[in-house]
């Protein structure tokens, strides 16, 4: 599976590196191009590649891992992403770390509008980065990633890419619910939660 993300800061580069121990390849893009990410990808492996915005239409599965202020200029530089499956990572933080008024709204209702071709995930942003660069297994048991979204296929190879990094995860049903609950200052934001088999 080809794999992209969008902002390699410490959240990306820690998916990142659960996707290149997954064995699958994945895109490094940010706002400054392919040259500044040599070092990064060099560090991360072979698997690693730095790229351009514009080269992310080769992924089949691409991760949003940036600040949420840069969200509306990050949507007008993309390619267009019409079929692809965009997991959503951010929070609706500003800068001076205040929340954002959604007015109601699901952060990723938002997130949705400004890429509306795309199969929009939720996932992984209800975790500190600790809990995102830290082993998924705990003992006999599996740190529990949630999950939201409207596409159920997308969704779905979503949590079968979780599996793979050894994360549990849990469907919390669509966007405008589910997502609800994940992102910062919901119900099951910042929780460390690991599964136990019975």
């Amino acid at each position: 599976m080809q794999t992209a993300i969008i902002g390699t800061g410490q959240i990306g580069e820690g998916i990142a590196k659960k996707i290149v121990k997954a064995g699958h390849s994945v895109l490094l893009t940010n706002n400054k191009g392919a040259a500044s990410l040599k070092e990064k990808a060099t560090n991360l492996g072979k698997l690693a590649i730095p790229a351009d915005l514009k080269d992310i239409v080769k992924a089949d599965v691409i991760f949003l891992t940036v600040r949420w202020s840069h969200l509306k200029q990050v949507a007008k530089d993309v390619p267009n992403l019409q079929g692809k499956i965009l997991v959503d990572v951010t929070n609706p933080i500003l800068d001076d770390m205040s929340y954002d008024d959604l007015k109601g709204k699901a952060a990723s209702e938002i997130v949705q509008n400004l890429f509306p071709k795309t199969r929009l995930v939720k996932t992984l942003n209800h975790y500190f980065l600790k809990w995102i660069d830290a082993d998924p297994k705990v003992d006999d048991g599996k740190r529990v990633a949630f999950v939201s979204g409207n596409d159920i296929e997308a969704k779905n190879t979503v949590a079968n890419l979780l599996k793979e990094f050894e994360f549990k995860p849990i469907d919390l049903g669509d966007i405008a619910t589910g997502s609800k609950l994940q992102q910062a200052g919901g119900a099951l934001a910042a929780l460390n939660i690991v599964s136990y088999p019975a």
